[in-house]
This record gives C-alpha cells, sequence and structure tokens, in this order.
C-alpha cells in the first residue's frame, strides 16, 4: 500500500477567530494512542476527542488513558 501525501494548508492570519478569554478545565484525561504498524505514529491525544492519525488519515488505536489536574500559575 502506497504512502498517500496529506496536505494541510494553513489559512491566513485574519482568518482565524479573535480569543480573549480561554477557560482551562481543572482536569482532563490524555491518552496515549498509537497508529498501525505500517505507520508508527504514536502520540498523547485528549480523551474522547478525534484519533485520527495526522500522518496517514486511519484510526488510532488508544492504548493507556490517565488524567491530568490542571496546576494554577
Amino acid at each position: 500500500m502506497a504512502n498517500k501525501e496529506v496536505k494541510f494548508e494553513p489559512y491566513n492570519l485574519e482568518d482565524y477567530p479573535e480569543i480573549e478569554n480561554v477557560d482551562f478545565p481543572e482536569e482532563i484525561y490524555i491518552a496515549y494512542a498509537v497508529c498501525g504498524n505500517e505507520c508508527g505514529n504514536k502520540e498523547f491525544i485528549v480523551d474522547g476527542q478525534t484519533q485520527i492519525c495526522q500522518y496517514c488519515g486511519k484510526l488510532m488505536f488508544r492504548t493507556e488513558v490517565g488524567k491530568y489536574v490542571l496546576e494554577k500559575n
């Protein structure tokens, strides 16, 4: 199976919304996800969010999930 090239085109800076305030959650679950052997990508993802591999576009598998708690500065 040949690798397909995935192009991610950026928006112009003025095409992004202006953000003034962001409220981060007090805790979040992060999963360690792996792609298939053919691709080999591994990354941390927010649990419950997309599991699509950024390199090959296939579904990644969540292996371990951990809870992270926000530390106030």
